[in-house]
């Protein structure tokens, strides 16, 4: 009995029990720490959008604010935009506004938006009223689309992501 004992203690390695529960331990953990990582990449994505969407409502209330200084009204307007190949396009779907606005409006965008993106603008009574900002990512793909007039929400395929007037939503 105590040849085999002493035989046991010169060998070397790992018994298959003592793999399989480090394994077992190793997929426990990875388990956990999985859909935690992927969360802070999608947080970090909406708040990318966020940042980009309030640089384009302050660019755009900047451009408002040099405007109706001078006594215009800018009212329901409605502005659709992307950006690819270093271009900036404008839409400019309802509302009233004086005639430099678009020029000086696309003149600051130009600088402010990166290319492949899209976005919508609403201003309603001379201020930004929100915002809504998507890029061609992976994480989010679809459509722009406004919810309730810009007042509760934005969302990207049912994602809530923009800002309305100075608040963030997320």
């Amino acid at each position: 009995m105590l040849k085999k004992i002493g035989k046991l203690k010169g060998k070397k390695g790992f018994t298959l029990v003592e793999l399989i529960i480090v394994i077992a331990i190793i997929a426990i953990l990875t388990a956990v720490i999985v859909p935690v990582v992927g969360r802070y990449s999608a947080q970090a994505t909406y708040t990318t959008l966020q940042d980009a969407a309030k640089s384009i409502s302050n660019n755009t209330n900047a451009v408002i604010a040099d405007i109706t200084s001078e006594g215009s009204v800018i009212q329901n307007v409605e502005i659709e935009g992307a950006k690819t190949g270093g271009s900036l396009s404008c839409r400019y779907k309802t509302g009233t506004m004086p005639a430099d606005f678009k020029a000086k409006l696309e003149a600051s965008l130009q600088d402010t938006v990166p290319d492949g993106v899209q976005f919508v603008v609403e201003i309603s009574s001379n201020t930004v009223a929100g915002v809504v900002y998507t890029t061609n990512s992976a994480d989010l793909t679809g459509t722009v689309e406004r919810v309730n007039g810009f007042i509760d929400a934005f969302e990207i395929d049912s994602v809530p992501v923009g800002v309305a007037g100075n608040k963030i939503v997320s």
